[in-house]
């Protein structure tokens, strides 16, 4: 296992091994449990097992990813190594391509390693790997979750990060682990690389995989796209039955505001016949009267007139009756 390390000591080797990076708060970890080293540099200031084990299993990972990235085509691969002025765990290059790979085994701020990443990649570096325990952050970082840093024989697994289109259309996280040592593989060959699987979160997958998850979400684009022509033609044709309907319903209000005018003016006429004929009734009713008080009159001149020919008539009588 040393061998495959390229350490030829044990835990405690001085052999040009430099630990100074230890003294601060790595970037994007957590500052709860952090540990200042000793003056000597040989461990963490607290001296217990626990630090002591997590230093060297991190120092261990670290040797182990650069001898792996050497055995699988790396053109250099250094520990603690700086890119401009940013130190990192483990620099590595293919051709003029750099990269860069930052191991944590504790709980990762998501804001500062969002922010580490972008300044490596400001600083030329192609990619940026990191290596930490599994969590939500995993998801939202070019990030892979390893659960066990202490496996046996180097044999890392992968919990979380990798996805597959194996059993979906499109890139899913993948269900079983995934050794490291073909992570590795085939990320130096170009197989795999870390892409965004929807607005939010990503991953890191094959090449193949992620062309099946293009492919599948340009099928997808595709055809939201001819519904949205669907959608816009059926919109512009609702839009010009909306402005048919607009027009008849001001034709239909102006038919009704002539209707309307219309209807005054007829209701304004109907209203002088009205007046008038109650003129009329009224002028009815009082010559009514005065041809009935005419005709009283007419009664009474009548019975006048009678009354003075029968008195004319008896003074006649009497008149002969006398001679």
């Amino acid at each position: 296992m040393l061998a495959e390390l390229g350490i030829s000591d044990g835990r405690a080797s001085g052999a040009g091994v430099s630990v100074a990076r230890t003294s601060e708060v790595r970037v994007g970890e957590s500052a709860e449990g952090a540990r200042g080293p000793l003056p000597d540099g040989s461990g963490y200031a607290c001296r217990c097992p626990e630090c002591v084990d997590a230093q060297w299993n991190t120092r261990r990972l670290k040797y182990w990813l650069a001898a792996r990235l050497l055995a699988y085509g790396a053109d250099e691969a250094e520990v603690d190594r700086r890119v401009g002025d940013i130190p990192v765990d483990v620099y590595w290059r293919v051709g003029d391509r750099e990269y860069a790979i930052e191991v944590r085994s504790g709980a990762l701020d998501r804001g500062l390693a969002q922010r580490h990443t972008d300044r490596l990649r400001e600083a030329g570096c192609a990619g940026v790997l990191w290596l930490c325990a599994p969590g939500y952050w995993v998801a939202h970082l070019p990030a892979l979750g390893i659960a066990d840093f202490a496996p046996p024989a180097c044999d890392y697994l992968i919990d979380i990060g990798m996805l597959d289109a194996a059993h979906s259309a499109v890139a899913l996280p993948r269900r079983e682990p995934y050794e490291l040592r073909n992570f590795l593989e085939g990320w130096v060959a170009g197989d795999i690389a870390w892409g965004y699987r929807d607005t939010t979160t990503g991953g890191w997958a094959s090449v193949t995989d992620w062309e099946h998850h293009t492919r599948t979400q340009a099928g997808v684009i595709a055809r939201q796209r001819q519904e949205l022509v669907n959608q816009r033609t059926t919109l512009a044709v609702s839009r010009k039955t909306v402005r048919d309907k607009q027009k008849q319903i001001m034709k239909l209000t102006a038919r009704l505001e002539r209707s309307a005018e219309s209807t005054q003016e007829h209701a304004d006429a109907l209203a002088a016949a009205q007046r008038k004929l109650a003129d009329h009734h009224r002028l009815d009713t009082s010559l009514r009267v005065t041809i009935g008080n005419l005709h009283q009159t007419i009664n009474h001149w009548q019975l006048i007139t009678c009354c003075a020919m029968m008195l004319i008539v008896t003074l006649i009588a009497a008149a002969m009756v006398l001679r």
